[in-house]
């Protein structure tokens, strides 16, 4: 797009006009969830789960696994649903295809962590520690999360929906198509984040830190505007009445 700029010389008090060559507007590319069906599962009441151990096709229904050894253990095409994970340690876990709804926890460890092809709704987490683990093709839908840490983690093909994040660490993450739709963060630190393709223009964003780190993230005019002054001064710039 050529935008035409007239300027005033001092001297000759003539008019000048440029052309400056301004990028076309494009959308952030969106999130790639793949379509799955959900496959036949076998009821489990959890008391058999070990650490390390791996899993296929079951279904945890209003289970305690609170302050349960989860570590290095994989859950493939299982759900969780009502179930209790607070305390429980997902340290190296790895949950493919599978879903967990209406899950409670109040703190939750699963660092270095992988959630692959994997949704979660209406739930309510508290502090999630999950830093350098990574979130591939996940889907988080109407949940609340009181604090949520992937620091060094990688995002890929993300959905957030409708979501409030209290705290939202990302200190050094890689963001990739990752779509933010109707949520709300009231705190997002973004230091040393690499993004690509990160559209937030419909979440409500009270305060961000590490501002460098929005490169490569969408917002709206509205957005921009409640920013100005934040980017300004992250930038240097000295506002004042002319």
């Amino acid at each position: 797009m050529l935008t035409a700029v007239s300027f005033i010389d001092d001297d000759s008090r003539h008019r000048t006009s440029t052309v400056v060559r301004v990028p076309n507007p494009t959308a952030p590319r969106p999130p790639k969830i793949p379509n799955r069906r959900p496959p036949a599962r076998t009821d489990s009441d959890g008391a058999s789960l070990l650490d390390g151990d791996s899993y296929t096709g079951e279904r945890y229904d209003r289970v305690d696994l609170s302050d349960r050894d989860l570590r290095h253990s994989t859950f493939s095409e299982c759900s969780f649903a009502g179930t209790v994970l607070t305390g429980a340690d997902l340290t190296g876990a790895h949950l493919v295809e599978s879903e967990l709804t209406e899950v409670e926890a109040a703190h939750l460890t699963a660092p270095r962590s992988l959630w692959r092809h994997t949704a979660i709704r209406r739930s309510r987490l508290g502090a999630v520690v999950a830093y350098e683990g990574s979130l591939d093709g996940l889907v988080v839908a109407d949940t609340e999360i009181s604090f949520l840490n992937t620091r060094s983690g990688t995002w890929k093909d993300v959905l957030l929906q409708r979501c409030v994040i209290d705290e939202l660490d990302l200190v050094g993450a890689k963001l990739t198509r990752v779509r933010f739709e109707d949520c709300q963060v009231r705190s997002l630190e973004l230091t040393g984040a690499r993004c690509t393709d990160v559209d937030l223009r419909t979440t409500q964003l009270r305060e961000i830190s590490g501002l460098a780190g929005l490169g490569g993230c969408t917002i709206s005019p509205d957005q921009l505007t409640d920013l100005s002054g934040a980017l300004a001064a992250h930038l240097g710039i000295s506002v004042a009445p002319a």
